[in-house]
């Protein structure tokens, strides 16, 4: 009975205190949100920013559901989310590409089309090696989320570190070496010996 007793008077003292609390954790709150810089809601933030964010997220839940199925079973009983987060991050990855700066000189219609390519391939190729990393696992769910939660980002900050390289040679800010190899080269330095 003591025990009871000891735990009401804790819950009573930490509800007594609440209306002190709360404004700290509000103000504290507002200062982290105030620390990130979130673009406005513009046309074009929501369909080249937010809307490709929100396609990350599904990307990173479809490497749960195919890295563990049985987690978004008891997450979504009653329907299979799969199809709709593959959808989701194609059309996030797609958006996201369509706003990039080296395609931005492209016809509507091969923009279109490489945008769409790119928004295909990225959660599919990822959904290939989640299966096989799955497989290779085992029935080991805990390692199959981290395993599957890691290798997106891999995938993700890869694919970003290419695009940020591409649009960098396109612009003119990086340049190519004087003596950039050529697999047509006469130079001898270039030959490999199978010998």
């Amino acid at each position: 009975m003591d025990v009871l007793e000891r735990i009401y008077q804790n819950i009573r003292r930490h509800v007594v205190n609440l209306p002190v609390n709360v404004p700290k954790t509000v103000d504290y709150i507002n200062k982290s949100v105030n620390s990130v810089k979130l673009p406005p809601f513009t046309r074009d933030n929501v369909l080249y920013y937010y809307l490709p964010l929100q396609g990350l997220v599904s990307y990173t839940t479809l490497s749960v559901s195919v890295m563990n199925p049985h987690l978004m079973v008891r997450l979504f009983p009653q329907r299979d989310v799969t199809d709709v987060l593959f959808l989701s991050a194609g059309g996030g990855a797609g958006l996201w590409l369509w706003a990039r700066p080296h395609m931005a000189a492209a016809a509507p219609a091969r923009r279109f089309s490489w945008a769409f390519l790119g928004g295909c391939l990225w959660p599919l190729g990822s959904i290939f090696l989640w299966a096989i990393l799955r497989s290779s696992v085992g029935q080991k769910p805990m390692i199959g989320t981290v395993l599957g939660i890691t290798t997106g980002a891999m995938l993700t900050n890869i694919a970003l570190d290419y695009f940020h390289y591409v649009e960098l040679m396109f612009c003119g800010e990086l340049h190519l070496p004087e003596e950039t190899y050529s697999p047509n080269s006469d130079d001898e330095k270039y030959d490999i010996d199978i010998n």
